[in-house]
């Protein structure tokens, strides 16, 4: 078997790479002559592949000899232009998907999000839980993404996995923004911090990537990934706040409060190019409902989440507290 991994100099890609690494298994890298590939290069069974999801040409020069894709590229953010995330997630996914076909790949699998389900409810959010409203321009991109590899399925053979918010050591948006918000006392609770906040250590994600890989019944299916725990966002932060050593966060705003907030944000980004401290995605996530039934991806998958939150924010804790010392 031979992998190619888009994305793979990325927080979940890089994380990817190093377990296929480790498990002996021929893999390609797929990076732009402008990432960071030294951790790449460090390990064995992994060529690295220069090119970028907008070149085509490059793309099919990648695939040669390939036999799954893991394709995890994309621009990821809370905020940002339209334009950008369509010219990646949107048309860097298709043509990941026209090359991946051409080179009669055996197994594609596509990095989604579960924030591109309608989660405004009080249910449990399963597969078949209509697509959402998308209230910021990432997750408009990822969805109709992500309906175009169904609409693909009936060429190539794929598996859909949609996580929601990842995090663990290193990684650069969850973990270290809230980390870094946390040592400037910004951090703070939107109506009591009661909403679910779903999460997925990064270890369980890559763990299920690569059971969509080697598992036979994923082919075909779409799987929502969890922790498997139905942690609030105010555990989630006031745990991460601990970690930075300001105990528990006592600045709470009320729903409509914090509305306000987010459009004053949004409005003041807009002027000076740079991301809101709460965007309209984060305080959808931060308030949310509903919970999440991951019992297809237990079943189909046989995903068994083998890190719980305890013990992932057990390893954050030891992370930051050796990148402080």
């Amino acid at each position: 078997m031979k992998v190619l991994v888009t994305g793979a100099s990325g927080y979940i890609g890089g994380n990817l790479v190093k377990k296929l690494s480790e498990k002996g298994i021929e893999t390609r890298a797929f990076v732009r002559t402008t990432s960071n590939i030294a951790r790449l290069r460090e390990l064995e069974n992994v060529e690295i592949c220069y090119g970028d999801l907008a070149d085509l040409l490059s793309l099919e020069r990648a695939l040669r000899g390939i036999h799954v894709v893991h394709h995890i590229g994309g621009l990821a953010s809370d905020w940002g232009n339209y334009r950008d995330f369509y010219q990646v997630n949107y048309l860097g996914t298709r043509n990941v998907l026209r090359a991946s076909i051409e080179a009669h790949v055996k197994r594609y699998i596509y990095l989604s999000t579960m924030g591109v389900l309608e989660l405004g409810g009080r249910g449990a959010i399963k597969e078949n839980q209509p697509y959402g409203h998308f209230p910021g321009n990432y997750l408009r991109s990822k969805t109709e993404a992500e309906k175009m590899v169904r609409k693909y399925s009936h060429l190539i053979p794929t598996v859909i996995i949609r996580p929601p918010a990842v995090y663990g050591p290193e990684d650069p948006q969850c973990t270290t923004r809230a980390l870094k918000f946390a040592q400037k006392n910004l951090m703070f609770l939107v109506s009591g911090g009661k909403g679910i906040f779903p999460h997925i250590y990064i270890d369980n994600l890559v763990d299920a990537l690569m059971l969509a890989m080697r598992n036979e019944s994923a082919v075909g299916g779409i799987f929502n990934l969890t922790d498997g725990e139905d942690t609030t966002a105010g555990e989630f932060f006031t745990r991460l706040n601990h970690i930075a050593g300001k105990g528990d966060i006592h600045l709470v705003l009320p729903y409509s409060l914090a509305w306000g907030v987010a459009l004053l944000m949004d409005i003041f980004a807009r002027l000076r190019g740079k991301p809101p401290l709460l965007s309209w995605i984060a305080l959808q996530f931060l308030t949310l409902k509903c919970r999440f039934d991951i019992s297809k991806a237990r079943n189909k998958l046989e995903y068994n989440p083998a890190v719980s939150f305890d013990e992932g924010m057990r390893r954050v804790r030891l992370w930051w507290d050796s990148r402080e010392a």
